[in-house]
Order: structure tokens, then C-alpha cells, then sequence
């Protein structure tokens, strides 16, 4: 795959949390301010460096190449193996586009002792998967393979890293072969991978990167590359670029996992043998140009599949190296203060009906080696772009005027604390995937890798010394160099509402020089409730004595089930759930029904509105949601331990205050409509929506909603509907994690079974529409040369337990066999995407979808091919050593999922409500999956041919 990594502005519009940085991540890399040594409170100059992280063991084989080295015990017994190139697709010449990508692909098609799919059988016999565990990406600067594997005892009884795994991670370094055969076979599946991402924002993006980059190597160098360079280059120019790139003082490998550290360290000379360079490194290294004072720019870019309007606004900031002192890493903080704080302004925001943009988000990004953007995004409601743009321009002058309020400073300062404590109290629960990031950051661009103790010590230190006076001084900072380039993005359909280039360019003056008034302090309350619920009772007591698991009956008629687990350190999970959802409205009011969740979501709760919530649970780690499905509804939660009351505080009040707040619907209507005005002309929604249509026999209920569904939503539907879904009696609470049962016990009296119980609603509605069997529909539309291919099959099927385990293994049966058929052998896709499942809601039912892009002229014969791979099975011609790869695969997502507190209480509250399984049927996953034979699922392959196939294909207009 390949990845514009730290450009996601120019991918799909993601809304603000995405651009709100990471606590501990957007610390270490911004650049530094020259304070004096009391900023730091007491931990020492500007200019020294911050701490390496204590743990770690780094250094540099004789050979040239840089390790690290981390132990970590999440996953247990496994182990995450890393190799980072300095090397991505900005190093290519002309003729060379898309060979970093291409040489990516070729790793995992042979290397000298892994020829041709022996690389990938070895990987499946592990349990993985072919690209969440085997993993590999290529971007602008860099190139990174991953790979995670179970760990094993040596004689000495220490956990090691299997020498088969290093191999393989070796191989790479030096050893990816590249036969000429393999490599035409590759093109066919690059091609495709290439195809997958054709469409409106590809082409939005192809007209962006120029201009956003003009003057860097960056501008024509997307990772992806050039057809006619990745249909046509010979396999030496691949080997060529390889050998010049792929050098010991180029790379470095990254080890985080469940093992020996020393142990390992020990062995690496001998286990990495890559040669060593016989001439010094030449790898230069690119920015964007330097800022120019008061340069302008503004792109208008339409396209007529585009689904909504964006206008971005990215202001280039004086270049600036990554540094790892003192200085940067407080400069880090105060822009991470910023960051919050103008998130919850944009959050707040966008909960008003006269708020013009239905989201907007803001934050800095890093490009090359120095350049850096402080960047603006909004997305408009439909026909308010101009609003839109003079609403952040507005907001962005408002923060270079007068910074923020007292009470947004302490807000965000206190909710900084909280995170970090977080993290703190969970460090050696942390997952390894995310040390692997910070190891791999350090190599390829310098970032810090500190311990989080530190961290939390240090922001300690340093929180009190900063004052408004200095956020205010680093927001003016951001927009210092005077230079802008905005993009206003639409479709074609909005190009009227557009601003022109001159027009934007005359508010950004105007803005500068118009009246603002200073934002005001907001007084909010500190206490949920005004006191505390008379309580409820206990009626009666259960211990399942294989798990431990506690069951409690309250007398408002809920059930109450307890877990302790050792996953985490310091975290509860709450899910709960109960039988009927929005298929039990009358039919008029469906639409209300279906909106009714989102439209709590938006209001708050009790007196306090969305962002007033927000604002009170500043500090806290704990958040309670209410979600309905068509047949089931519930909630799900978490809280930090020091959070349990509010945890069930908010439980509360959801239940007894629920709240709908008329301006905040308003504005989340309004959102709906941006999102569904241009949805006609979305190729890809067009052809979801037939999907859905074909599915369900045509069913209103499962119909997509439409512009015209929103006039016929009703608060007081909704809201009613709500009440009815807010009995507690019909809820079964599972609450997982770190528990403290004593106060549970009377949290749970106190706030669960103090709730007034309704009238009961504990069962579903069964709503009849019609499963399609064979059949075959066609979506023409858009302009790009790209199909996409669903396939459903559909059986009516009593659920059992073993039942359902039986289709998960077809599942990840058909997933190793259609990859290698359909993509491998036919280089037909660059993925196909399959599910088999077997439901007992509303009945049971037994279904298997399969859906992959592809060329359109090749949509016939590869459906054919994944029906014919089903029918192999049908017919019981199974692949022994692909069955037990599946079982491999399937115990360790296991052994995974089980260190996962939400993956228990999920099973938990199904087992409970809809399964009627005893808890410890969870323990014996992994008896069921060893005992799935061939005759299994051969006999569930059977089952499925007699269901359809139907097929729904979106063909380019004019096809």
C-alpha cells in the first residue's frame, strides 16, 4: 500500500479530532522557543535535550543499521518486527515514479531464502492475516514493513523472537529478488491498486499537491506513481532503485514485543547481515520553499462528484528542523493548548443552527524535513461557503486578537493532566503497535522518544509557567510569515456559491481589520446531579463459578453483570443492551425513530447541554453514549477508576433527564443535509444505496436516508420513541475492567436500580422483507475506468453457537483462498474483502458477502472465479494446509480480542440477552476452532450456493 503520510488534508475530510494532536506525540517535534531556564521548572535549560527513553536499547550494528529494542507485554506472546527505509518516492528520477511503492510490493513475492509465496505461507501459518499483521507502506520519505509474530521459548526458557520471523525482516534488507515474471504479475495487481483509489478526491488531490508544493520535488512525486512507469519498467530498474536505497546506514529495525531484550540484542550481528556500504550515504533531503511575506493564493477546484464543499486554508510558517529540547518540547504544549481549546470552539460551534459550516478543524502539519503549515479546514452547510470562510477567518482573528479565555486556558491545562495521568497509569498496558511508531518517528525524522513518566513530570513542571499572554503570542506566531493558499473545494453543483479567488482574498483583509468582540468566560457548574437518588436494591446474587463473573437482579428489574479483569490498569467498560430498536416504530415515524440516538447525542444531558458536558468533564477519563439499531439498542461507556461515580452519574442521567435540544438538532439536520445534497452524484453511495435497495427486497425500513426522509423527522417522535427505549428494567449492564465490587455494589444501588422503571419493551420486531437469491443489478455511474462488484448470499439458518463458529472459519477460509486466486494468480484485485456470518437476529440466518473493486472488463469473469472458489468448497475440495492456517487465524484474533475489556463485555451482554450462553463459552473459543473440520465447512458452503449469489456492479457511465 502506499500512504501520504501526515497529509491528511488531502485525503477524505476528516473532522476535527483528527487534526487535534496526540497528547504525547505533538509535543516532541515542534520547534523552540528561547525562554529562560524558570520556564522549565527545574528540569533544566532550553537548549537540553529531552531524555531518551529508559527502557530502550539502541545503538548501530557494525554493519550500518540502527536498531531499537523495547519490551512490552500487550499483545501478550507476541512480538512486532520492523523495518524502516530511509527511502520513499520523493528519491525517484522520472522514470523511476512508483518504484519505492513498487519495490514495497516485491518484498512480500519472494526474497533469497523466502521464493515466491513462501514469504506469505510462512506469515499465514502464524495466524496472520495478509495486511493488517503483514503490513507496509511507502510514502514520500520513507518506506516501512511490519510484521507481527508469536514469540517462543528458547532452551534457556526465554522468550525469543522465532529466527525464521528475523529472516525474514534480514531478507529485506538486502535479499527481495525481483524475477521478471513476478514482477509483470505485480504490475496487474499495483494497477489495481491504483484503480481503487480513482474518483473525485483522487482528483481533487491531483490538482492540490501541485500548487500546495510548488517548488519542491514533492509536487510530482505521489507515492503511487505512474501507470506507464508501473506497467513498464524493466525488474532491473526496480533492483536498481533497491540496491542504490536499501543500504545498511539507510535503515533500521525496530523490535517491541514479549521477549528478551537482551537476549535479542545479543543476537542481532549475527541475524542481520546486510552488507556493509563501501561508499558514504548521499541521500539528500527536501523542503518546501521558505515563506514569502504576504503571498496569496487561492485554487477554486470542482468536480461534479464531489459530495459536500470544504475550503482549506493552509498558512506557511517559518521552516523549522524537528528539535528534541527543553524549548520544543514546552513550545510543543502550548500548541497542543491551542489545539484543544479551538477544537472545543469549533465543537461548540457546530451544536448552533446558525453556524454556517457543519464542521471545522485546525491544527499544524509537517512537510519534508522543515516546512511546516498551520492549517484551517471548514466544511460548509450547502450554499454557505462565503459564510463559512468569513465564520473561521472570524475565529482565527479572534485568537490572534485577544488568545483565550482563563477558564479555556485551565480547562485545557487540567484536561492535559488527565490524559497524561491516563497514560501513565496505563504504561505497561500500552499497546506495542504504538512503540513501533514512536521507534520508527525517531529514525526517519528525529522525533523524541521520552518515557510517559516523564512526560507527565514534566508538564507538571511546566503547566503553571504558562501563561495566556504566551498562547496568545504563539496563535500570532502561527500566521507570522504572511503566507496563504486556500482551496475551495465543491461540487459543481456549489461552484456558483464559491467565492471567487479575488473575493477570498479581500476577506482575508477585511476580517484583519473588522470589528470582533473578545470571547467570553464561561461559568460552568461542577456537579452533575443536585444530590443523590434515593437508592434502589440487590434483590438477588449469582457467582458463575467457572469465569467469576458476579450477576446481580435489581429491583427496577435490570440485570447487573460484573468482571474483574487484568487488561488494563486503570479502566471500565460499560456496555449494555437490551432487544428492540427502530423497526419497532410505527412505519410514519421510522425516520424519527432512526435519527432519535444522534439526536440525544447532539442535546446533552439533563440541564447541561452537549458542550456544557463537555466542558465539566474536562479532567475526567469517562463518557456514557446511547446507540439504536434496527433491532436492539443500548449503551456503552468507559471511565478512568477515579471516574466510576460519574460513570454512573451520567448513566443516570441518561435514563431520567434525557434531552432534546431544539437548536442542536437543528444544526445536526442541517449537517444531514450537507451530507445528502450531493449524495445522487457520489458513484460509490449510488451504489450502496442499491445495495441496500437489492438486500432488503426493497424495504423502506433498510432504506439509505434521503434529503426527502429529513422533512418527514420529528422531535417529538424522536423523543418519544426515546422515553420508550429508556426503560431500565429491559437492560442488561455489563461492566468490565478494574472494578471495585464493594463500590459498585453501591453505585449500582444508588444510580441503576434508583431508576423508576417504565413500561417493558424487551423484544424485537420482526419486519418481512425479501432476500433477492440470484439475481444481478447495475449501477452505471461515474467517469473513472472502475468497477465495484458486491456479492450476497443469503439462507434462513437456526443459530448455534458451534453454527456460528463454523462461519467465521468459511470466513477466513475463503479470505486466504480468494487473496491467492483472485489477487495472486489472476491479478485480478488488489483486495477482496469477504464475510460469512450467522445471526440470530431478527431470525436466523446464515449470509456471505464479497465485494472487491476491478477493472469493469474484468467484473464477469472474476465473479465467476469467486463463485467458482465457493462451489471448490460446496464441493468439498478443501485445502488442508489453508484450513489450518484459518484456525491459526482465528485464535489468535482471539488471543488478541481477549485482552480486550469492550471485546468481553460485548460478548458478555450477547451471551446474556440474546444467546442464553453461559459466560465461560468464551474461554472455550479456541476448542470450538480446532474442532471445525473440512465436512464443516464444506457443509456451510453447501448451504450458502442455494442463496444467490446477487450481484450489484457500479460500471463507469457509458459501460
Amino acid at each position: 500500500m502506499y500512504r501520504n503520510k501526515k497529509k491528511h488534508l488531502l485525503n477524505n475530510f476528516v473532522f476535527a479530532a483528527v487534526l487535534t494532536a496526540a497528547v504525547f506525540g505533538v509535543f516532541a517535534c515542534a520547534s523552540g522557543a528561547k525562554t529562560g531556564s524558570d520556564q522549565y521548572g527545574g528540569l533544566g535549560k532550553a537548549s537540553d535535550p529531552m531524555p531518551f527513553m529508559t527502557e530502550a536499547r539502541t545503538g548501530t550494528l557494525p554493519n550500518g543499521l540502527r536498531y531499537y529494542i523495547l519490551e512490552n507485554s500487550r499483545p501478550e506472546n507476541r512480538a512486532y518486527l520492523t523495518l524502516a527505509v530511509n527511502a520513499g518516492s520523493v528519491l525517484e528520477e522520472e522514470n523511476e515514479r512508483g518504484l519505492a511503492h513498487f519495490v514495497e510490493h516485491m518484498a512480500f513475492n519472494g526474497t533469497t531464502r523466502f521464493p515466491e509465496a513462501d514469504l506469505i505461507n510462512y506469515l499465514r501459518s502464524l495466524g496472520m492475516r495478509f495486511g493488517p499483521e503483514v503490513n507496509a507502506y511507502t510514502s514520500y520519505d520513507e518506506t516501512v514493513y511490519g510484521i507481527e509474530v508469536p514469540v517462543e521459548l528458547d532452551a534457556a526458557g526465554r522468550k525469543t523472537i522465532p529466527e525464521k520471523a528475523l529472516a525474514v525482516i534480514d531478507d529485506w534488507t538486502y535479499a527481495i529478488t525481483f524475477d521478471p515474471k513476478d514482477v509483470d504479475d505485480e504490475r496487474l495487481v499495483i494497477m489495481e491498486e491504483y484503480r481503487t483509489r480513482l474518483g473525485a478526491n483522487e482528483r481533487v488531490r491531483r490538482q492540490m499537491l501541485p500548487v500546495l508544493f510548488e517548488g519542491s520535488p514533492y509536487a510530482d512525486r505521489m507515492p503511487i506513481g505512474l501507470p506507464e512507469v508501473i506497467q513498464n519498467a524493466p525488474a532491473s530498474r526496480l533492483e536498481g532503485f533497491y540496491k542504490k536505497w536499501y543500504r545498511a546506514d539507510n535503515m533500521a529495525l525496530v523490535f517491541v514485543g514479549d521477549f528478551d531484550g537482551a537476549a535479542l540484542e545479543a543476537s542481532l550481528a549475527a541475524n542481520f547481515t546486510a552488507p556493509s556500504p563501501a561508499d558514504t550515504l548521499d541521500r539528500p533531503y527536501y523542503d518546501l520553499p521558505s515563506p514569502q511575506k504576504g503571498k496569496f493564493r487561492a485554487e477554486i477546484i470542482t468536480d461534479p462528484e464531489l459530495s459536500y464543499t470544504r475550503i482549506d486554508m493552509y498558512y506557511k510558517r517559518a521552516p523549522q528542523p524537528v528539535e528534541n529540547t527543553l524549548a520544543a518540547y514546552r513550545q510543543g504544549i502550548i500548541e497542543n493548548l491551542i489545539s484543544r481549546m479551538l477544537s472545543l470552539r469549533f465543537d461548540e460551534a457546530s451544536y448552533k443552527q446558525e453556524t454556517p459550516y457543519a464542521a471545522a478543524a485546525a491544527g499544524s502539519v509537517r512537510y519534508g524535513w522543515s516546512s511546516r503549515f498551520y492549517i484551517f479546514s471548514v466544511v460548509s452547510k450547502t450554499g454557505t461557503a462565503e459564510a463559512s470562510l468569513e465564520a473561521v477567518l472570524r475565529e482565527k482573528e479572534s485568537m490572534v486578537r485577544y488568545g483565550f479565555t482563563d477558564d479555556e486556558i485551565d480547562r485545557a491545562k487540567r484536561s492535559m493532566l488527565s490524559d497524561l495521568e491516563r497514560m501513565v497509569s496505563e504504561k505497561d498496558r500500552q499497546q506495542s503497535s504504538s512503540f513501533v511508531d514512536e521507534f520508527t518517528s525517531h529514525f526517519l525524522s528525529d522525533q523524541a522518544v521520552v518515557d510517559i513518566e516523564w512526560e507527565l513530570d514534566a508538564v507538571r513542571r511546566i503547566l503553571p509557567g504558562i501563561s495566556s499572554k504566551e498562547i496568545t503570542a504563539a496563535a500570532k506566531n502561527f500566521f507570522a510569515a504572511d503566507d496563504l493558499t486556500v482551496f475551495a473545494v465543491a461540487p459543481d453543483s456549489e461552484a456558483a456559491s464559491l467565492p471567487s479567488p479575488e473575493k477570498i482574498q479581500t476577506m482575508v483583509t477585511q476580517v484583519r481589520k473588522a470589528k470582533i468582540d473578545p470571547p467570553q468566560p464561561s461559568v460552568i457548574g461542577t456537579d452533575l446531579l443536585d444530590k443523590k437518588p434515593s437508592p434502589g436494591t440487590i434483590i438477588s446474587e449469582r457467582q458463575d463459578p467457572a469465569t467469576g463473573t458476579i450477576v446481580w437482579e435489581l429491583s427496577n428489574g435490570s440485570r447487573v453483570i460484573l468482571k474483574e479483569t487484568a487488561n488494563k490498569n486503570d479502566e471500565i467498560v460499560l456496555y449494555s443492551l437490551a432487544r428492540g430498536g427502530t423497526t419497532s416504530s410505527p412505519e410514519s415515524e421510522d425516520v424519527s425513530a432512526s435519527l432519535a440516538a444522534d439526536m440525544l447525542s447532539v442535546s446533552g444531558m439533563g440541564p447541561y447541554s452537549r458542550t456544557d458536558l463537555t466542558k465539566m468533564l474536562a479532567d475526567k477519563q469517562v463518557s456514557v453514549g446511547f446507540w439504536l439499531s434496527s433491532y436492539l439498542r443500548g449503551f456503552q461507556g468507559m471511565a478512568a477508576g477515579k471516574d466510576a461515580e460519574t460513570l454512573f452519574e451520567l448513566l443516570y442521567l441518561r435514563f431520567t433527564q434525557p434531552r432534546i435540544d431544539e437548536d442542536a438538532v437543528g444544526a445536526m439536520m442541517d449537517q444531514y443535509r450537507t451530507s445528502l445534497a450531493q449524495r445522487s452524484e457520489n458513484p460509490e453511495a449510488v451504489f450502496n444505496d442499491e445495495i441496500q435497495r437489492v438486500v432488503y427486497g426493497g424495504n423502506s425500513r433498510f432504506a439509505p436516508l434521503t434529503l426527502g426522509d429529513l422533512e418527514k423527522a420529528s422531535i417529538d417522535d424522536a423523543f418519544g420513541f426515546i422515553r420508550k427505549s429508556l426503560n431500565p428494567g429491559d437492560y442488561t449492564f455489563v461492566f468490565i475492567g478494574n472494578l471495585d465490587i464493594p463500590l459498585f455494589r453501591s453505585l449500582t444501588e444508588t444510580y441503576i436500580a434508583s431508576i423508576p422503571r417504565g413500561q417493558t419493551w424487551d423484544q424485537w420486531d420482526t419486519v418481512d422483507f425479501k432476500r433477492p437469491g440470484k439475481t444481478e443489478s447495475a449501477v452505471r455511474k461515474g467517469r473513472e475506468e472502475k468497477s465495484i462488484v458486491f456479492m450476497g448470499w443469503y439462507v434462513p439458518k437456526v443459530y448455534t453457537e458451534r453454527e456460528g463458529i463454523v462461519a467465521g472459519a468459511l470466513s477466513e477460509y475463503l479470505d486466504i483462498r480468494l487473496t491467492e486466486e483472485i489477487r495472486e494468480k489472476l491479478g485480478g484485485v488488489y483486495s477482496v474483502s469477504v464475510s460469512v456470518s450467522l445471526t440470530p437476529i431478527p431470525v436466523g440466518e446464515l449470509s456471505m458477502g464479497v465485494s472487491f473493486y476491478c477493472d469493469p472488463g474484468r467484473a464477469d469473469e472474476l465473479s465467476a472465479a469467486i463463485e467458482a472458489e465457493l462451489r471448490l468448497v460446496a464441493d468439498g475440495s478443501i485445502n488442508t494446509d489453508t484450513l489450518i492456517k484459518t484456525t491459526e487465524a482465528m485464535k489468535k484474533t482471539y488471543e488478541q480480542s481477549m485482552q480486550s475489556n469492550s471485546y468481553i463485555a460485548r460478548n458478555y451482554a450477547n451471551f446474556s440477552v440474546l444467546l442464553d450462553l453461559p459466560f465461560g463459552r468464551l474461554d472455550a473459543r479456541p476448542e470450538l476452532y480446532e474442532s471445525v473440520t473440512a465436512a464443516d465447512i464444506q457443509k456451510t458452503a453447501r448451504e450458502l450456493l442455494s442463496g444467490g449469489p446477487a450481484r450489484v456492479t457500479l460500471y463507469p457511465e457509458g459501460r
